[in-house]
């Protein structure tokens, strides 16, 4: 019998320190991937992931930046495995999980598209061959090289889309689903409402020859900022079975808002289904890692201030000594010199 445990316990060992010296693997479920996403993973592995990792990050900087001061302040919840996950993992089917679900999908389809025309994609995509706008001048011509929204747009849907499954055990969850996908797609719409027509004139005189017109993305961290505004404005919804015209033979199963004050939701538009914790507590599993410790501040009319972030459990100051530039000095004629300057501040933190 000890012998058998000794076997054990050394299999174990083993097993532990070969997950360690080899990793997961990107393209696994063990990285909240469906199986369906792990077989798209696999199939575009060469340079496709390497710009699904470069959203990743784009995605989790600007979420961190444009939360920093809230109570949720971008926090996820921590991954099962050792290996981080590729897609985010969130629980519960709140406001800031339509966040997340559509910054990642517009985060994807940025990248890209961006890759595309850059031909980082050669093998798959190129330069945008999107048809011209009606809007556009007749005198400026319609080409040169711009950013492939189109491809970037249905890659993101395959991939991003593709994480949703339906079955009879998870019919109950149905309204998650299609909550996921409504937010997924509402990303996508704000890279496309954030690029913009870009004019370049061809010409060797000062009065310009010819415009050459294509279409460019816009930053990320414009569509970001465009994300959060949409998350203020998110759309609470429920699920509903049937039809307004009482044709039972043709039932449809939609989200509708909870309010019916508010106009109807469209496409572009967050929704969510359950309000959001306080986010006061510390509870890791949905992402919540509590506001003690958190800084504040005490102008009064911030969302970081110090009254509404702490929960109204007061805080407490501290005098502490920050580092700041100082002394800074024009050089000529481009560079700028300053000196690394010492000063004591009160700095306020939650209770």
């Amino acid at each position: 019998m000890a012998t058998i445990i000794k076997i054990a316990m050394f299999s174990l060992f083993i097993t532990i320190i070969y997950g360690l010296l080899l990793p997961i693997p990107l393209c696994d479920t063990r990285r909240n991937l469906t199986p369906q996403q792990v077989k798209l993973c696999k199939k575009y592995q060469q340079k496709h992931l390497e710009l699904l990792l470069d959203a990743k990050f784009i995605s989790e900087f600007e979420c961190e930046q444009q939360f920093s001061q809230r109570r949720w302040n971008c926090t996820l919840p921590p991954p099962s495995s050792v290996s981080p996950l590729l897609l985010p993992k969130m629980p519960l089917a709140t406001r800031e999980t339509a966040y997340i679900y559509a910054s990642t999908s517009a985060a994807i389809m940025h990248t890209i598209s961006r890759g595309c025309m850059e031909g980082k994609l050669a093998n798959h995509c190129s330069c945008s061959k999107e048809e011209r706008p009606g809007s556009l001048k007749q005198s400026d011509v319609w080409g040169g090289c711009g950013d492939n929204l189109p491809y970037g747009y249905q890659f993101s849907k395959k991939f991003t889309d593709a994480g949703e499954q339906l079955s009879e055990e998870t019919l109950s969850k149905f309204s998650r689903v299609l909550m996921n996908l409504h937010n997924n797609e509402a990303g996508r719409w704000a890279v496309y409402e954030k690029s913009f027509v870009q004019c370049r004139c061809i010409g060797v005189s000062t009065n310009c020859a010819i415009n050459t017109c294509y279409r460019q993305l816009g930053r990320f961290n414009k569509v970001a900022k465009h994300l959060e505004n949409l998350y203020r404005s998110s759309v609470q919804v429920e699920l509903k079975q049937g039809n307004d015209d009482g044709n039972s033979k043709n039932t449809e199963i939609r989200l509708v808002e909870t309010n019916p004050n508010y106009n109807k939701y469209s496409a572009k538009d967050m929704v969510y289904i359950k309000d959001s914790p306080s986010y006061c507590e510390k509870k890791l599993s949905i992402g919540s890692y509590g506001v003690a410790g958190r800084s504040c501040t005490k102008t009064g009319n911030s969302i970081n201030d110090c009254n509404m972030l702490c929960c109204d459990r007061g805080y407490y100051s501290r005098r502490e000594i920050v580092k700041a530039k100082c002394g800074c000095k024009l050089i000529w004629c481009c560079e700028v010199k300053c000196k690394t300057c010492e000063k004591e501040q009160n700095n306020h933190y939650c209770k």
